[in-house]
């Protein structure tokens, strides 16, 4: 089976966050490769693209691959198979280019002699909406603009094959959106958002009815997007106002979409926590104060410092709550100084945890994560439990 991935903003993060998943969920990747925002990946079985597309943060839509061969075979398969599966006969189509430098008008002309030959009254479509990539680029098709399309085909190139598929996952921004302001308690400017809380848990490989902990659940962000993926979850934080606020989030969240996943929440330092066993670890803990300005290089090496032992304190804790070959993902602080950025040195943390840097032959981090305007970004890390 081949699909093809939209991707979002962070497209070497929305990469893995797929790679991770498919994984997560025993599906072998027999082969992958990324054109412009467009990962093509060949697996081994089949996916419901539609469900799927909720459980990704970093996916605009997911399509499946009708045809593929040269573009004259292309052409051809267009000519003698159906292309449209919707039901009413006036609608609406566009066609995602994922080739730099093709112009695919003769499949267009194709598709159009097909829906005049079969008395369709198609109409096509512009895709809109720009996307600024995390490394400056400009790519075509924000999720709202292709939401509201009826037919969305695509067009893809690896190597000397083309590939022609359709749309059928697409990400719904206005649902997601509509959950996020309408919980009783949001916290901008210290709380990720809902698209980053679903990379994380999906980076943790942890699965439908394991256990899921975030140390610094803050108002649940993180915990209220694995309950919605029916994970178990159990959550920490020190400030017993956060914890109270987790409670209203999650309450709201149940009674909305009648949650079954069993939920934890506790007030308590998670450098002293005491739990049972637990698959996976997903955080984003205290990134340092909120600043204003730029800071000098000595004001930020404290912050990161002061992270890093942090860090090592939690993690020696809870290391020994989770399984063998458990995942623990957690964002630290990326923070601009002058012309640059700087991280943790990570290091630290594995040389005073005896963790390891989680990686494989198509995953490795850390990931920088950030927007240009942002005084502190983030660096994404996963930590493997042996």
């Amino acid at each position: 089976m081949i699909y093809i991935f939209l991707l979002g903003r962070n497209i070497e993060l929305s990469k893995i966050e797929i790679h991770s998943f498919l994984k997560k969920d025993g599906i072998k990747i027999n082969s992958s490769s990324l054109r412009s925002n467009g990962l093509l990946i060949d697996i081994d079985k089949e996916i419901d693209m539609k469900s799927l597309i909720n459980k990704l943060g970093g996916a605009i839509a997911i399509g499946k691959v009708l045809f593929q061969g040269k573009l004259e075979e292309i052409l051809k398969e267009i000519q003698e198979n159906e292309i449209y599966f919707g039901t009413q006969n006036k609608f609406t189509y566009s066609i995602i280019n994922l080739i730099d430098g093709f112009s695919f008008d003769r499949i267009y002309n194709q598709i159009k002699k097909k829906f005049k030959e079969e008395k369709l009254k198609a109409r096509y479509q512009l895709i809109r909406g720009l996307i600024k990539t995390q490394e400056g680029r400009i790519i075509l098709g924000s999720p709202s603009k292709i939401y509201r399309l009826d037919e969305k085909y695509f067009v893809f190139k690896d190597k000397d094959n083309y590939f022609f598929g359709v749309l059928k996952g697409i990400y719904d921004a206005k649902e997601s959106e509509e959950k996020d302001m309408k919980k009783p308690i949001r916290r901008e400017s210290l709380s990720i958002s809902p698209r980053l809380a679903k990379i994380l848990i999906n980076l943790s490989q942890v699965k439908e009815g394991e256990i899921l902990l975030d140390p610094f659940c803050g108002i649940g962000v993180i915990l209220q997007e694995a309950l919605l993926q029916n994970i178990e979850v159990f959550g920490a934080d020190i400030d017993p106002i956060a914890v109270k606020n987790c409670k209203l989030n999650i309450s709201w969240l149940e009674k909305k979409y009648n949650l079954t996943s069993k939920y934890t929440l506790i007030n308590t330092d998670s450098a002293k926590l005491k739990i049972g066993r637990i698959d996976g670890i997903a955080t984003e803990p205290f990134l340092g104060k909120l600043l204003k300005r730029v800071p000098d290089k000595k004001e930020a090496e404290k912050m990161i410092r002061e992270f890093e032992n942090l860090m090592s304190l939690v993690l020696n804790n809870l290391k020994k709550y989770v399984k063998k070959q458990g995942k623990i993902v957690f964002t630290s602080p990326l923070i601009k100084v002058k012309d640059s950025r700087q991280g943790i040195n990570v290091k630290r943390i594995t040389d005073s945890t005896n963790l390891k840097v989680y990686s494989s032959e198509d995953i490795g981090f850390p990931i920088e994560e950030f927007r240009g305007g942002q005084i502190v970004g983030r660096e994404i890390f996963v930590l493997n439990v042996e």
